[in-house]
């Protein structure tokens, strides 16, 4: 667990929790308070006893998705019951999520994205876990615009993101940005015509607007090390002109 001083002078725990076959950045956020304080779930990409163990020092207020590709959500439906939390995110992800199960009806394995050949070329072909049950598409909170979620003395911002999927979602807490697949270090996240429903002009207007951070603002992305805006704010006209 990891505990980080915000810049409004609060003091927030952060903890990662690396999941499934992406190695997927789940990430609990909550303010550092005593007792169970409130906290947010995002992301939970696989293994929900995992997940589960790990919430039991908060009180879970939601769980929320920054978008439905099955790398980010195969724990969801367990770990929302077994918390008896809310699930939060963006009603356009119902399409990707279609998207992702009618892949693995006509493959018999999930879109892993680029990642995909070499997963099954090693004999790791991406699969649900047997006996974990799937999202139905329920989401107990729709988030369509800029919204606030408040953790105690905490803000979290709710802010939609578009590109790397239609209703991709990005998260801002006083210094700390979490961008699930919108922005990684050195650039946005994938973007295809061989993608289903991404888009690259939309996820550069999400990128340079998550950029409008500060610079000492530190990135956590839904997958890998975290970076800063300042580090990658300087190369935004590069990623334009290569077109990815």
């Amino acid at each position: 667990m990891g505990r980080a001083t915000s810049q409004a002078g609060l003091v927030i725990r952060l903890e990662r929790l690396v999941v499934g076959y992406l190695d997927t950045n789940c990430w609990i956020i909550a303010p550092d308070l005593p007792g169970r304080p409130p906290a947010l779930i995002v992301d939970p990409g696989d293994d929900p006893d995992y997940l589960a163990a790990a919430a039991a020092s908060y009180e879970v207020v939601g769980v929320l998705l920054t978008h439905a590709h099955a790398d980010h959500v195969l724990a969801l439906t367990a770990l929302a019951e077994s918390l008896n939390a809310p699930i939060i995110g963006h009603p356009a992800e119902r399409e990707v999520w279609a998207a992702e199960l009618d892949h693995l009806k006509r493959h018999g394995y999930l879109d892993a994205g680029t990642a995909t050949a070499g997963l099954v070329a090693n004999g790791q072909a991406p699969r649900p876990t047997p006996g974990i049950p799937l999202w139905d598409g329920h989401l107990d909170q729709e988030i369509t615009t800029p919204t606030t979620i408040s953790l105690g003395p905490l803000d979290v911002q709710i802010i939609p993101t578009p590109g790397h999927s239609p209703g991709s979602l990005s998260l801002y807490a006083d210094g700390h940005l979490f961008t699930g697949d919108t922005l990684f270090p050195g650039g946005p996240g994938l973007t295809s015509p061989d993608y289903p429903l991404t888009d690259f002009p939309a996820i550069m207007q999400s990128v340079r607007t998550l950029l409008t951070h500060p610079p000492e603002t530190t990135i956590h992305p839904g997958h890998g090390p975290d970076t800063t805006v300042g580090t990658e704010l300087p190369y935004v006209e590069t990623w334009q002109t290569r077109g990815w």
